[in-house]
């Protein structure tokens, strides 16, 4: 390879840490403009990320690829491991402790009185968000953090362990694209800036679901291209048990569950497995109980999302509530899976872009849950969004805005112009390759 391209590209890679390093400096958001140096060196190595990603050194051996490839995953995990966790891991720290008391996390709130004495033996209770709400997280979450909080509560241990998970990922996904360009092409997923913060840093458990729904499509392209009956039957049982757990942890997954039954056709009874799995993981909590809390979900006020916004500009919605949005989103996900009856493989991408779409709340994290889909696909422009939606922590910065958590005009324009930008730029260079083939 040409040295100068060599240094340029190690430049970039230096870039990329350096500037997601930083956010070390700028992640204690109770002080005054942290939270928008934060989005600005988010931002620095977002733009350092797709540039180095690009010029991935191209025509050298797999092994110095891998090489390659790991180590700048490794040290890019490693530089965000110090930063402060999000408040979501302190809920769901508290979750397990409540459970490892005996008590019922989807009967019983945080803000309960009937847990003052375990508030006063938890030091971050303080920080427990929506503690009016019992546990709206799938049955899956709650048992790993049951099982994780009897290990240690120190929040090192936990980004390890979903870094850990993160990495596992990229190594399924190694797998899943296959041939002389897996690492470049993988790169696009394991050097996302807003993947390494996601787990590395903020400690979302979000890696774990996503080893699950990547290993699962894993199993799916297996049994679709497998020949023997045995075999077949074998990888759709894997896929179906994959899926079920991966909807344990967040039942988003379930958007992919038509897809599943047109790649499988005639193996797809395995599917059974997908459903049996959350029941069984419920009845520890009372299935009746874990349904009827997953509900509160329903009453959430709609935030930093794509489409509703839209809609509410002529229709009022002065709470933003967003059980009305759900039925909508359901639907849609169900018409557009149906569009790819014959490329199942597409239609995972676009059923669960679809839902990311219409979902009326978006946290920056559930981007990350369409990243691997978006890099075996090539559907870069899901890892430009990844970068922009980093305007999200803003929020943070209450200075900016008259009112906390709303998203103003320019923030969504933002998010959403770069992310067309690019649309337009790729639509461009396919066109060009496709004029230069003929």
């Amino acid at each position: 390879m040409n040295g100068a391209l060599f240094l340029r590209f190690a430049i970039l890679v230096g870039a990329e840490v350096f500037f997601l390093g930083s956010l070390n400096l700028f992640d204690d958001w109770t002080l005054q403009q942290m939270p928008v140096r934060f989005v600005g060196a988010a931002f620095a190595s977002g733009i350092a990320y797709l540039a180095a990603v690009s010029h991935f050194p191209p025509k050298i051996d797999l092994r110095k690829q891998a090489i390659i490839f790991w180590g700048v995953a490794f040290v890019l995990r490693v530089a965000a491991l110090p930063l402060v966790p999000s408040d979501d891991l302190v809920r769901h720290q508290w979750e397990g402790k409540v459970q490892r008391a005996s008590f019922n996390p989807y009967l019983i709130a945080p803000s309960d009185s009937q847990l003052d004495d375990l508030r006063h033996d938890f030091p971050e209770a303080a920080k427990i968000n929506h503690p009016e709400l019992r546990a709206f997280d799938p049955p899956g979450t709650e048992l790993l953090f049951k099982a994780l909080g009897g290990v240690t509560d120190q929040p090192l241990f936990y980004r390890i362990i979903f870094a850990t998970a993160d990495l596992a990922v990229a190594a399924v996904l190694l797998r899943l694209i296959g041939g002389e360009e897996r690492y470049r092409n993988a790169a696009w997923y394991a050097w996302n800036p807003l993947v390494v913060y996601s787990f590395a840093g903020a400690a979302h458990f979000d890696s774990v679901m996503i080893l699950a729904l990547v290993g699962g499509i894993l199993g799916l392209a297996k049994s679709t291209s497998d020949t023997g009956s045995e075999r077949q039957w074998v990888w759709a049982l894997l896929a179906a048990a994959l899926f079920g757990i991966a909807i344990s942890f967040n039942v988003f997954v379930a958007s992919l569950v038509l897809i599943c039954v047109f790649a499988l056709r005639w193996c797809s009874i395995a599917l059974v497995v997908t459903a049996c799995i959350p029941i069984l993981l419920s009845l520890p909590f009372g299935l009746q109980n874990v349904w009827k809390s997953l509900g509160q979900l329903e009453q959430f006020p709609r935030l930093n999302d794509f489409f509703w916004w839209l809609i509410e500009a002529f229709w009022d919605n002065p709470h933003q509530r967003n059980f009305h949005y759900y039925p909508v989103l359901i639907l849609c996900v169900v018409l557009v899976s149906l569009l790819f009856v014959r490329d199942w493989k597409r239609g995972t991408l676009w059923s669960l872009g679809t839902a990311l779409i219409l979902s009326p709340i978006l946290h920056p994290w559930y981007c990350t849950w369409i990243l691997p889909l978006a890099t075996w696909r090539r559907a870069y422009a899901w890892h430009v969004l990844s970068i922009t939606l980093f305007t999200y922590y803003l929020f943070w910065d209450e200075r900016l805005f008259a009112l906390p958590w709303h998203a103003d005009p320019w923030m969504r324009e933002l998010i959403i112009a770069p992310v067309f930008a690019a649309l337009i730029m790729l639509a461009a260079a396919r066109k060009r390759a496709e004029v230069a083939t003929t």
